[in-house]
């Protein structure tokens, strides 16, 4: 009785073990393994094209594409004019300006999805078990945000060139037109490594997207509504004179530098804070500019912009060195 249940129970009686291996035909992986850059790269593209809605749901490509035709409407708009009357509507170095509402509503939308998703969802430590360094996570999602706001601030500009150039006649024209080209092409580059960087470090502190769109929002609208208002209650009024010995073609240059007052408003938005330090990279101000003229003021513009961007590269890199308390 008890000898049948036994070999009933087991093959080889009670002692034997009862698993069975079986042959799954399981071969190593035996490809070439990309390593640390390559993946990085890969980190890249991924968030370039998330930063387009590429790869994901119809939805997730309204805001993106919404305001590149927004942006690139005027500038065609505006060729068309420039072919017809001769005359810019706006200047390559004032798109920008003119334009931030879109900019700072594109980086709300965009930012979250790109920061803040992996920290929601936890899959840094996913990341992070590979050969990535943390440092590298950070400098790979800034990278493509920075690519994503080039692609939204520089084909507008260059959309605007070439159907400028193409009604001009004689080399003189177009090279004309190329010197007033080169200085809105490297603010448009400027414009999306400062506004970049900045959203990147509000987002990168909290995981839900709700509250990063929030903060990338009111940081930008907030600073420009208070900059500009300190730069009027500080004294400053637009009052340009035309000067004939510039060529930079309806530029007027201020006949008296503002106090201090006004020049320290501008330093508190990122936008004013771009606008005044062109204005002393070129040595001159639009007519009737929202922002003063910094004069010999600039050199502490050009300083806050450095140290704000290294600052909050610096703090983005921190954050991420301590994701393994997420």
């Amino acid at each position: 009785m008890s000898s049948d249940t036994a070999t009933a129970g087991s093959p080889s009686g009670a002692g034997s073990p009862s698993g069975v291996i079986h042959d799954i035909g399981y071969r190593t992986y035996t490809g070439d393994r990309i390593g640390r850059l390559g993946i990085v790269r890969a980190l890249y593209w991924h968030s370039l094209r998330s930063a387009w809605g590429l790869g994901r749901g119809p939805r997730a490509k309204i805001v993106p594409f919404l305001a590149l035709a927004i942006m690139c409407l005027p500038a065609i708009a505006n060729a068309f004019a420039v072919s017809r009357t001769g005359v810019h509507a706006i200047a390559y170095d004032e798109y920008m300006y003119s334009f931030q509402l879109v900019l700072v509503l594109y980086l709300a939308a965009v930012t979250p999805e790109l920061i803040s998703r992996d920290i929601r969802n936890r899959t840094l430590p996913l990341y992070f078990s590979r050969p990535l360094r943390r440092t590298d996570y950070p400098i790979a999602k800034i990278s493509a945000l920075i690519t994503a706001m080039l692609v939204l601030t520089a084909v507008p500009e260059i959309l605007l060139y070439v159907g400028t150039i193409g009604s001009l006649h004689g080399g003189s024209a177009v090279w004309r037109e190329t010197r007033a080209f080169i200085p809105g092409l490297e603010l448009a580059l400027l414009y999306s490594v400062v506004f970049s960087v900045l959203a990147a470090v509000l987002s990168c502190y909290t995981g839900r997207r709700a509250f990063a769109t929030g903060a990338v929002a009111v940081f930008f609208f907030g600073t420009y509504v208070i900059s500009s208002a300190m730069v009027r209650l500080t004294g400053y009024r637009p009052h340009y004179v035309h000067d004939a010995t510039t060529d930079g073609g309806g530029y007027f240059v201020k006949p008296t530098s503002p106090g201090s007052g006004p020049k320290i408003s501008g330093l508190l938005n990122p936008a004013n804070l771009l606008e005044g330090l062109k204005d002393w990279v070129v040595g001159r101000a639009p007519k009737n500019s929202d922002v003063p003229y910094p004069g010999g003021f600039g050199i502490v513009y050009l300083a806050v912009v450095v140290v704000l961007c290294a600052l909050a590269v610096l703090l983005l890199i921190r954050r991420y060195q301590k994701a393994s308390l997420l």
